[in-house]
This record gives C-alpha cells, sequence and structure tokens, in this order.
C-alpha cells in the first residue's frame, strides 16, 4: 500500500453552499412534471429578485418511490443549468440526494 497524500489549500477553504443559510425552499412533492416546472421558474425568478446572492433549496426527493426514472431530480437540474443558469450563481445537491441548493446571483 502506497503513502496517502494529504492534499493543500493554497488560499483559504473551498466555497460550499451546504454550510450556508437557505433563504427560503420550495418542495416539489406530489406536483406533475409540468406544475413543478412552473413552480420551479416562478421561485427562483422570484427570489432572484427578493433573496439574491442568497440560497435556496429546492426539494425534488430522491426519487426512490418512483417506479420510473427520477423526473424531478433531471427536470430542476435541466433548468438550473440550462433555462434558468442566468439566475444561478452556483448550485449543489444537498447532504441526503433530495433537493438542490441553488445561489442566486447577486
Amino acid at each position: 500500500m502506497g503513502k496517502r497524500r494529504i492534499p493543500t489549500v493554497t488560499s483559504g477553504t473551498p466555497a460550499t453552499l451546504h454550510g450556508r443559510l437557505v433563504a427560503a425552499s420550495l418542495d416539489l412533492h406530489g406536483l406533475r412534471a409540468a406544475d413543478a416546472e412552473r413552480r420551479v421558474m416562478s421561485f427562483l425568478e422570484t427570489k432572484a429578485r427578493t433573496h439574491a446572492g442568497e440560497v435556496v433549496k429546492i426539494v425534488t426527493g430522491r426519487g426512490s418511490r418512483s417506479d420510473g426514472p427520477e423526473v424531478m431530480r433531471d427536470l430542476v437540474r435541466s433548468l438550473i443549468t440550462e433555462d434558468l443558469r442566468h439566475l444561478v450563481a452556483d448550485w449543489g445537491i444537498a447532504t441526503g440526494g433530495g433537493a438542490y441548493l441553488v445561489e442566486l446571483r447577486s
């Protein structure tokens, strides 16, 4: 077994969304994809105006009870990386995997 390398950080600590206070959240449980898409778009457009620079949470669930593919997770990822990317400064998957943390542009 070889020696374990310990990574070094050259300037400060890496930025993370997990330690940030969540300003608002949206729960998509029980919604159909078309309704969820409208809700996410409205939520992010509104919060981008009222909570610019802050972190919001979009709860999709992990998809473990779905019969098919993880529709909500894929839908939200598509929205925050494509259609609504002009509102998003950064994003990540919340601990546990059932939600997205989204930092809004300031």
